[in-house]
């Protein structure tokens, strides 16, 4: 490769690595009030409690609490073995029998939960259809509502196809608010008037409308410690907001917000109100009003057939690792890198650099696949994983530059050098990748909980660290060592330091 053409190709390759590490890592808010975030792929990766960033209110004091608070989901027709067993009690004996009848375990004999009949399962005790179907629209509601929350570490998951669980990391001023409230179903519904029994509906959608033909959003926005929920209403629904608040200089109105039946908050208007835009404080907080605003926004499209959640009580979890593991995880990554880059640069000189970009290239390929792939987050069992797969590809690495080193010395040129070399070592590299990544995915499939999640990131790391060792890395060789006139100085490589055996 000439050297005008391996110095392009070097300048492209370097911008790929600059643009994919800005992409990864970098994170900025921008725009009028920095009201928009550009969040990096980092960032949004989800990751468990012990790993989460500060937020919000902390993010400043880089205050990381650890822990978090849990809560179950449970849909109408579902209760807890407890509450069908409190139900039980204080009961007749035909009382009891009336009431079992009318319920079944759930997933069988020995589960946690009962499911009602005719509610969420059939005489036969499988569940209905129409539940599962209602079910599905619940929990992409719910975990529509914790992404927009844009914590790390916020998780939601089903359980046994019937309950959903819910956590968040104990970073915010208000987990209770959002666990509560998030448990809302039903469509946005606004009344006004002079109390809440004698409210009237603001609007009532005609046949083919809906709520969105009269509110077209609802956001949140902060000024320094307060935060605000803004609704913007269309021509439709500024109309029916004038018309309901025309007489509240003389008697006061009050604005009733509901999301099916709850009532979230209310806003008392003593004067006619024509604007799209309305702005509630109500003493919110940035992260209060986001949770509100969240909860409104989703509510937008729900409808009064949406499936009924109740919440479990939330409790506490303490951080399994202790509080300071995102420091120590970042502090072992740090050490593991310098000693890695410094092992390569003292061994191969500027051959370092070749391995450098692999390994950034693996490091962003591992990053993108735990941001994109729905069931991957980042514990400590899977950054474990991760440093496997790295040190993985650092030995690859090493025995590939090794092969090379050893046809150099035999008297070879530095091309007919890498060659023979990774031909030499190539069935033995692709050998031992296979054989981890089919170990990993094995255990994946068989495996339970983060050690599931953790296998599957080893097999993942296996697997990219092959394509890195075996391909990238030779591209990377023969762009760099294309920019040199002294292919031998540049690897380290001397012709002496080995005897043809």
């Amino acid at each position: 490769m000439g050297k005008k053409k391996s110095v392009i190709l070097l300048v492209i390759y370097t911008l790929l690595i600059a643009v994919l590490c800005f992409i990864c890592t970098v994170s900025f808010s921008y725009g009028t009030d920095q009201l928009y975030t550009f969040s990096s792929v980092m960032r949004m990766m989800e990751k468990d409690a012990d790993l989460g960033l500060a937020y919000g209110a902390n993010a400043d004091a880089g205050a990381y609490l650890g822990g978090g608070y849990s809560a179950v989901y449970y849909p109408e027709g579902v209760i807890s073995a407890r509450e069908y067993a409190d139900n039980l009690d204080g009961m007749t004996d035909e009382e009891q029998a009336d009431y079992a009848a009318n319920y079944v375990r759930y997933p069988d004999e020995n589960g946690s939960v009962y499911l009602e009949k005719g509610v969420a399962c059939n005489e036969d005790g499988t569940v209905m259809s129409s539940f599962e179907e209602a079910f599905s629209s619940a929990l992409e509601t719910v975990t529509q509502r914790f992404a927009r929350l844009r914590v790390d570490g916020a998780r939601v998951e089903a359980v046994d196809g019937c309950m959903i669980r819910v956590f968040l990391p104990a970073m915010m001023d208000s987990e209770y608010t959002a666990i509560s409230v998030f448990a809302y179903t039903g469509e946005l519904r606004i009344t006004y008037g002079s109390d809440e029994a004698s409210a009237t509906a603001l609007f009532t959608p005609r046949a083919g409308e809906t709520v969105a033909d009269y509110v077209e959003a609802v956001n949140s926005r902060a000024s320094g410690e307060t935060g605000y929920v803004e609704f913007v209403f269309t021509d439709k629904g500024r109309e029916a907001l004038a018309s309901a608040t025309s007489g509240a200089a003389e008697t006061a109105v009050t604005l009733y917000f509901y999301v099916g039946d709850s009532l979230v908050l209310n806003l008392s208007v003593s004067e006619a109100y024509d604007q799209n835009t309305l702005y509630i404080s109500g003493s919110y907080t940035p992260e209060t009003a986001n949770t509100v605003a969240t909860l409104f926004s989703t509510a937008l499209s729900g409808t009064e057939d949406d499936l009924t959640l109740t919440p479990s009580d939330a409790y506490f979890h303490h951080a399994l690792y202790g509080e300071n593991t995102v420091l120590m995880l970042y502090i072992a990554f740090g050490v593991f890198f310098v000693a890695m880059m410094a092992f390569f640069f003292i061994r191969y000189h500027r051959l370092g650099f070749v391995h450098l970009y692999t390994y950034l290239l693996f490091l962003f390929a591992m990053i993108l696949c735990g941001w994109s792939i729905p069931f991957l987050y980042l514990s400590v069992e899977t950054f474990l994983a991760f440093m496997l797969a790295s040190v993985l590809l650092c030995v690859s690495d090493a025995v590939a530059f090794e092969c090379a080193r050893k046809e150099f010395a035999l008297g070879k040129t530095m091309a007919s050098s890498v060659k023979t070399g990774y031909k030499k070592c190539f069935w033995k590299l692709f050998d031992l990748h296979i054989v981890v990544a089919v170990i990993g995915f094995l255990v994946y499939a068989i495996a339970l909980t983060s050690l599931q999640t953790a296998a599957f990131v080893l097999g993942l790391g296996a697997a990219f660290s092959g394509i890195a060792t075996l391909l990238v890395n030779r591209f990377g060789w023969a762009v760099m060592m294309g920019t040199s006139k002294k292919p031998g100085k540049f690897c380290n490589f001397k012709r002496e330091e080995v005897e043809d055996e």
